[in-house]
Formats: structure tokens, sequence, C-alpha cells
């Protein structure tokens, strides 16, 4: 079964969601980490601390949760048109771990 071009594009474009999941969330926990030495916050100050999770934090991870929920749902809405099997398995794996560490952070908030 040959892919139209519109398919082409579709898959070019949820491949490129799925790398800016995985990207920004890698980049917010990265800055999150070293926000210290990059932007002079320190973990114990909390006016500092929730200004950083308000304006930078949570808004980077809603992205990457965001971008991860439209490529896996164009994934699975496009799977019997799509004929690569690794191509889709390999988009919803770089979705996946944006949504995993949402899913352990709420977890972990209504547990304890």
């Amino acid at each position: 079964m040959n892919l139209t071009q519109r398919n082409i594009k579709k898959i070019k474009w949820t491949t490129r969601m799925a790398f800016a999941s995985l990207g920004v969330l890698i980049f917010a926990l990265l800055v999150n980490e070293f926000r210290e030495p990059l932007l002079g916050i320190k973990k114990g100050y909390a006016p500092h601390n929730f200004g950083f999770n308000f304006m930078f934090f949570l808004p980077s991870m809603l992205i990457a949760v965001g971008l991860g929920f439209a490529a896996i749902g164009r994934t699975i809405k496009n799977w019997k048109t799509w004929t690569d099997l690794n191509k889709k398995w390999t988009l919803i794996a770089l979705s996946i771990p944006a949504i995993g560490f949402w899913t352990f952070i709420f977890i972990k908030i209504f547990i304890n």
C-alpha cells in the first residue's frame, strides 16, 4: 500500500511533535536541575521557586505532555493507514516519557 503525500506529511509532523515532546521534557528537567547555577534560584527559597515553577517549569511540562498526547493520538488514529510498524512504535515511545513523568508526579502527590 503506497502512502499518499498527505499521509507522509502527517507522519513527518507527528514525528516532529514526538521529538519536540521529548526535547522539551529533557530541557525542562535539565533547567530545573541546574537552576541555581543557570538562574541563581536557590532550591530552598520559596518565592523564587514558586515563580520559577509557575512561569517556566509548569508551562514547559504542559507543552511536553500536550505534544505527547497529540503524537500518540495521531499515531493511533492513523494506525491502519501508516504501514511502517517500527515508526509507529518509535513515535509512541518518544511520547511516553512526558506522560509517564506526569503520571508519576500525580501518583506521588495523591499517595503521600
